[in-house]
């Protein structure tokens, strides 16, 4: 008898959701240089919450509206492959032992990189979008930098 194990297979993607791309440091360097917004997703094999948050989100058509009609790349990592030199500097993005959520990415006019971390408790309170609004904003915005000027 042949058993028909398509959950193991990586789903296809449809038309209805995020087309991801294997994380990449260099491709992130180079859609930053580009002026993109990128949005990394770092969940880990081992937890399927971060699995079923990434689903739904990279279905919500709010999401897929935004991602398409903005210069967004969207990234996927699996933590759960990741040395444990490398883990613990993406605990260091999300400030949390659980380096799970989403990442954002942009760089300003003055090619300072800034960052928004999302924790998986952020993505159910559907920080998400307001995120990705801001950065793009911040992103356009000139730098201003507090300066002391002695008399």
């Amino acid at each position: 008898m042949l058993i028909r194990l398509y959950f193991l297979l990586p789903f296809p993607v449809k038309p209805d959701q995020i087309d991801w791309t294997p994380y990449s440091l260099a491709g992130v360097h180079q859609d930053l240089e580009q002026g993109k917004l990128v949005l990394i997703s770092a969940k880990a094999s081992w937890c399927i919450t971060t699995w079923g948050h990434e689903y739904f989100y990279s279905q919500d058509p709010a999401v897929l509206k935004l991602v398409r009609s903005e210069p967004i790349c969207c990234y996927q990592i699996d933590i759960a492959e990741l040395p444990h030199h490398q883990f613990k500097a993406w605990q260091g993005y999300f400030d949390d032992i659980s380096p799970l959520g989403v990442i954002l990415l942009t760089q300003n006019s003055n090619h300072e990189v800034i960052k928004r971390a999302i924790t998986i408790e952020g993505l159910y309170e559907q920080q998400l979008i307001p995120e990705i609004k801001k950065l793009r904003e911040l992103q356009t915005e000139p730098s201003y930098r507090v300066v002391h000027i002695d008399p």
